[in-house]
């Protein structure tokens, strides 16, 4: 179970070791050679846990790869073997193997060097300690095909007791060899076995293709029929989904097979799966909730007919008892836009409020009323008109409903005011802002942008709106001017903003003298109130050049100044940099045209030789307006191509330069046509794709990718997910909605 290897054997071949002059940047570890020796040498407990220590903040640092890591590896394995500090080393190895959310670009390699020594690690699979165990365990799930684990955990399974293990034993063993598993598997799925091995075993034989059959089936149900003691659990973060999580991240056993029966097209076996855990009675409710929503998740995000299925489930899951249970059904429901209207009626449930009045305590109270928040936003959302009286109603203690409603919540996919004119909630509005006490966090901005998305209707409005004039300095001038625009007001409303802006800052006179120009044309108040921006502290400059491109031609007195600001600061501190530099190109543009075409050159240069992918499609974007213009950049925009950040804007200054897309060009149509038809698939905003894909075929789309778009179109699976997206769903509704118009279909 324990090799005896003496410290000479732990640390052979250590002197031999050329070790990279980066070496580690933590601590004793700097020098890893003699924090191995301190580790595996010396006496005095304290020094081996500061030599662990060590190594523990250095292996997984934040920092690009250091190669130190994969050479001390063996040796730690071999300490770990031998019995030293086994726990710590077994997760230390786990975790460097595992990546942890590291940003490292050899985590294959460190994998790999983990997975080596797997076979000299594989006797702790009998140890005593059930934690050194699970850590193995673990490694082994990481470490790849190996029929000698695969043999190991043969060779342990009939010893192993506990269930928990034994479960991750054989996923381990799939990993390690899908025979073995899969012989194992067949062997547990009798009633007289533990249920979550059941489980596990039908994973494990669906995964090997075997038929669903009803053994299959009773096997997976036991599970949700047996259900859980337990609960709650600990929350865990999922890097992957980005979302916190309340299932145990070692149990995804059942979402995982139902994905797999999704995948094979057997969505309705899934679906009754699911109904197995819903119905299951007796304790355990809230788990067997959490699990069921892990699923559901899983299906709706990677499936495009699983959430008209299955919002049902989610609306039974909205109403339970448990508010971890029923919030985290709301944030799925919102994930999934118009298809979650059937759970309109369970939403409104919590909307109402009716869970906040029948809470035991101030505690649960809370709770409650902040899953009534999220529930009355979902509505919103929705459009529910069942919504907006009860946000009048609840105004001061809805900010997540009140932030839908002006496109500033995380859930929304626009930042535009959201919902119709109605008159309770403007008496709502009102009434709130006069009473400052009662309103929760951000308001104020809040109410601003929701009176002047409604223009005159708000009109009675006025009065609140002037009050916040010299409070909400960059809110409230724009609803004041929104709000009295046309109306007979608009001229008292112009006298308060001249009013206000006297004696306002530097930054804060600029949105109100904007407002003053919306509201009466005047641009040359605007311009003096731009002027000094340009030459104030950083944050006020940016707004100032972003006033200067809304003027347009008119704001020529500005172009002197905003020239100097094609330049970076230099020095060691955050000033003007690139980015702002390429605002104030765009600026430019707004106002002299394309003649200033020349002296933006060098600054769009600048930009698209960045190490910033942001900046470098600031400057596609740029010089995409410039045309013609942009030509001399034609061979620095090309490579903006290879990267999904950088290919739209790319694509479309590319586009915009005669000749650059072509025989002659630097880019061939076919090529960009199909990478094109890749983006449709992967971008934010699929629709600027396929209007880039119009725009190649001469304003239609060409025969060959069309039919490539009712592929996609029609396939049941998602694209892929690149990084984490809170609007995956909608995008590809949004997606699929764009392509049918597209195709006319």
């Amino acid at each position: 179970m324990t090799a005896q290897y003496d410290p000479e054997t732990i640390l052979a071949g250590l002197a031999d070791e050329d070790w990279p002059t980066i070496g580690f940047s933590r601590g004793t570890a700097a020098d890893p050679a003699g924090t191995l020796r301190a580790l595996v040498s010396a006496d005095n407990e304290t020094v081996r846990e500061e030599a662990l220590g060590s190594f523990w903040g250095a292996m997984r640092a934040r920092v690009p790869a250091y190669r130190a890591t994969v050479q001390v590896i063996p040796y730690l394995a071999r300490a770990c073997a031998a019995g030293i500090h086994q726990e710590t080393l077994l997760e230390l190895l786990h975790s460097v193997a595992n990546g942890e959310d590291q940003p490292r670009n050899d985590q294959d390699e460190l994998t790999a060097a983990v997975a080596a020594q797997v076979p000299l690690l594989l006797p702790l699979l009998a140890h005593d300690d059930e934690d050194i165990r699970r850590w193995l365990i673990r490694i082994v799930l990481l470490s790849g095909r190996s029929r000698e684990s695969a043999e190991a955990i043969r060779a342990r399974w009939a010893e192993e007791s506990d269930p928990a293990l034994r479960s991750a034993l054989l996923s381990a063993c799939r990993i390690a060899d899908p025979d073995i598993a899969a012989e194992i598997a067949a062997g547990e799925l009798d009633p007289d076995r533990d249920p979550e091995i059941r489980l596990v075993a039908a994973l494990n034989l669906v995964r090997d293709g075997a038929s669903w059959s009803d053994e299959l089936e009773a096997a997976a149900t036991a599970w949700a029929l047996w259900g859980s003691e337990i609960e709650q659990v600990e929350r865990w973060f999922d890097t992957d989904s980005g979302d916190w999580k309340d299932t145990d991240p070692d149990d995804e056993s059942f979402e995982l097979l139902l994905q797999l029966l999704a995948d094979r097209g057997e969505l309705p076996v899934a679906i009754r799966l699911l109904d197995a855990v819903l119905a299951a009675e007796g304790p355990g409710a809230g788990t067997r909730g959490r699990r069921a929503l892990a699923a559901i998740e899983l299906l709706c995000a990677e499936f495009r007919t699983a959430p008209a299925l299955l919002a049902p489930h989610l609306a039974s899951l909205v109403t339970y008892q448990d508010l971890v249970v029923a919030g985290t059904a709301i944030g799925q429901l919102r994930r999934l836009g118009e298809e979650g209207r059937p759970a309109a009626d369970a939403l409104l449930t919590h909307a109402s409020g009716e869970r906040v009045a029948e809470a035991e305590d101030k505690f649960d109270a809370e709770d409650a009323d902040e899953v009534a928040d999220n529930a009355l936003g979902a509505l919103v959302d929705l459009g529910d008109p069942r919504a907006l009286p009860l946000l009048a109603r609840d105004l001061p203690h809805r900010k997540e409903a009140l932030e839908t409603a002006v496109g500033t919540s995380p859930w929304s996919r626009d930042d535009k005011p959201s919902v119709p004119f109605d008159p309770q909630l403007l008496d709502a509005a009102r009434d709130l802002i006069r009473n400052p006490d009662r309103r929760n966090y951000g308001a104020p901005r809040y109410l601003c942008t929701l009176l002047g998305s409604w223009g005159p209707q708000a009109a009675p409005a006025l009065p609140e709106l002037y009050s916040l004039l010299t409070k909400e300095r960059q809110h409230a001038p724009g609803a004041v001017a929104a709000v009295a625009a046309g109306t007979e007001a608009a001229a008292e409303a112009a006298d308060r903003l001249r009013e206000a802006a006297e004696g306002a800052s530097v930054y804060d006179r600029m949105p109100t003298v904007e407002a003053l120009h919306h509201l009466t044309g005047d641009t040359a108040q605007l311009v003096e109130a731009v002027r000094p921006g340009l030459d104030d502290i950083l944050y006020s400059k940016r707004a100032a050049v972003g006033r200067a491109g809304r003027l347009g031609p008119a704001g020529e007195p500005l172009l002197p100044r905003l020239r100097e600001l094609l330049v970076p600061e230099e020095g060691e501190r955050v000033g003007w940099d690139l980015g702002d530099c390429l605002s104030a190109a765009s600026t430019i543009l707004a106002i002299a045209g394309e003649s200033a075409a020349d002296e933006l050159i060098p600054a769009l240069s600048r930009g698209l030789e960045s190490r910033d992918a942001r900046t470098r499609a600031s400057a596609a974007r740029v010089a995409g307006r410039l045309g013609a213009g942009a030509a001399p950049l034609t061979e620095r925009i090309a490579p903006l191509l290879e990267s999904l950040a950088t290919f739209l804007p790319a694509t479309r200054a590319l586009l915009a330069i005669p000749g650059a897309v072509g025989p002659e060009g630097v880019v061939d149509c076919e090529e960009l046509t199909d990478a094109l038809l890749m983006t449709v698939d992967s971008a934010a905003h699929p629709g600027t794709a396929l209007d880039l894909l119009r725009d190649l075929g001469g304003g239609s789309l060409p025969a060959a990718a069309a039919d490539r778009l009712r592929e996609s179109l029609t396939a049941e699976r998602r694209p892929p997910l690149y990084g984490f997206d809170l609007h995956r769903i909608r995008t590809d509704q949004q997606r699929t909605a764009a392509l049918r118009a597209a195709l006319d279909e």
